[in-house]
């Protein structure tokens, strides 16, 4: 999967693998994580919520089983 940037105050970049069905996401503060068995339209709704998506979809992610890569 290829990060790709996000307009986020919390977030740099993420990035969705629609087959496995997990959502990696990069903080500003350098954390990577990914969660697993995320739904497209939770993607779409992280991407429609630009500026701010982590205030208001990352409940819903944080939902989610999750492990840190970085």
């Amino acid at each position: 999967m290829r990060l790709e940037p996000i307009e986020s105050d919390a977030l740099d970049a993420v990035a969705y693998d629609p087959i496995t069905r997990t959502l990696l996401v990069q903080f500003e503060s350098g954390g990577l994580y990914a969660y697993d068995d995320v739904d497209q339209q939770l993607v779409d709704d992280m991407y429609g919520a630009q500026p701010h998506p982590w205030s208001v979809v990352g409940e819903r992610v944080k939902a989610h089983s999750y492990r840190r890569l970085k």
